[in-house]
């Protein structure tokens, strides 16, 4: 037998259609303007001592490497580095927390740790996961945080393009990074872009063509430029005068990559 269906009253029916449009209403409220929020640009302020490079990030091509750079630059990580790798017509390198020292000549091999990169309870985890390993006479997790590669195969590295830097192992980028300064196309497809110079390029000029140190290295800069301070910037309102004409004459193709 079919069970009896109730019929609503119609009061108690017109009120039910409110409630649900209500909600309905609401609900498209939200997520549109979480996807609006989604949507915005976010950017980084480099203030070196050459002056300031404006970069937008790219989170759609390559999330964990825009993620893992936010995330570094609110920790205060890149304070303090210095561009310790400069090739004209090329690349200026940089965001190695060895350039931090005095030392140039280990410039190029630093990198974030995993408590650079894990919070605290990740890094709770972790332990708990060591305290395991070790229980059955194992090494424990530790070591450098490696990201793995988010390579395009359309867009090109061009003049202001930001790139991760990285080891022979494809899968070994940490903080190190690079903008090219020139066309280079044959990193294209090797090296992840994760976004564009929006202002600032001829600080990058200045920087890329100064003395350089050979007794250091081949590429390494006689007196290295400082990143100062990294400041992350949500939204193109954030931006100051200078850098919101950059953004608004910026061609739609560089300021964002899928």
């Amino acid at each position: 037998m079919r069970p009896e269906m109730t019929a609503l009253r119609p009061a108690a029916h017109r009120g039910e259609i409110r409630l649900f449009v209500l909600v309905t209403l609401l609900a498209v409220m939200i997520l549109g303007a979480a996807a609006a929020r989604a949507a915005d640009p976010v950017f980084a302020r480099l203030e070196t001592g050459a002056g300031d490079i404006t970069l937008v990030f790219y989170p759609e091509m390559a999330p964990h490497h825009v993620d893992n750079f936010i995330h570094l630059s609110r920790t205060g990580f890149y304070d303090g580095t210095r561009f310790h790798r400069i090739v004209p017509g090329f690349v200026i390198q940089g965001g190695d927390p060895n350039s931090k020292d005095s030392d140039p000549r280990n410039d190029g091999m630093g990198g974030p740790m995993m408590s650079d990169v894990l919070n605290d309870e990740d890094m709770k985890l972790v332990q708990q996961v060591n305290e395991l390993l070790d229980s059955k006479g194992y090494a424990g997790l530790d070591g450098p945080a490696n990201l793995k590669a988010e390579f395009s195969q359309t867009v090109k590295h061009v003049r202001g393009t930001l790139s991760m830097a990285r080891s022979q192992n494809v899968d070994s980028a940490g903080s190190q990074f690079f903008v090219c300064v020139d066309v280079t196309a044959q990193l294209d497809g090797k090296y992840t872009i994760f976004g564009h110079v929006v202002s600032g390029i001829e600080v990058a000029d200045t920087i890329v063509n100064a003395e350089k140190n050979p007794s250091a290295g081949r590429d390494a800069p006689r007196d290295p430029v400082a990143i100062n301070k990294v400041t992350i910037i949500e939204g193109a309102d954030g931006l100051n005068e200078a850098e919101k004409a950059a953004w608004d004459a910026m061609p739609p193709e560089l300021q964002s990559a899928k």
